[in-house]
């Protein structure tokens, strides 16, 4: 093989194993696929609120999620509030009574 092309050589393993592209067998002068490491096809994408509002959705889609989220405010705005609000004032009158009457 290196008789036709001086250039040409075999990788070593280091370089084989860094290489992405095709090569081809020593033996039998095929061409070879690289080597896929299973790893790397896993990809982590995190959701952000660019991706629900401003990715390639419609504009029903984002009007849908403008609207649970304020279905979600509503709900905490309009049921949590008034009852912490509610178990604050009675947590203030009984250590306002119990610092009247202990003191």
């Amino acid at each position: 093989m290196e008789d036709k092309n001086p250039q040409v050589r075999v990788m070593s393993n280091s370089e084989r194993n860094d290489y992405d592209g095709v090569t081809i067998d020593e033996n039998t002068g095929a061409e070879e696929a690289p080597k896929q490491d299973p790893y790397q096809r896993i990809t982590f994408h995190t959701l952000s609120w660019k991706d629900l509002l401003f990715s390639n959705s419609t504009w029903l889609t984002r009007i849908a999620i403008v609207l649970v989220l304020l279905a979600v405010a509503g709900i905490f705005v309009f049921a949590v509030m008034p009852v912490l609000l509610v178990l604050a004032g009675v947590g203030i009158v009984a250590w306002l009574l119990m610092n009247f009457i202990f003191h």
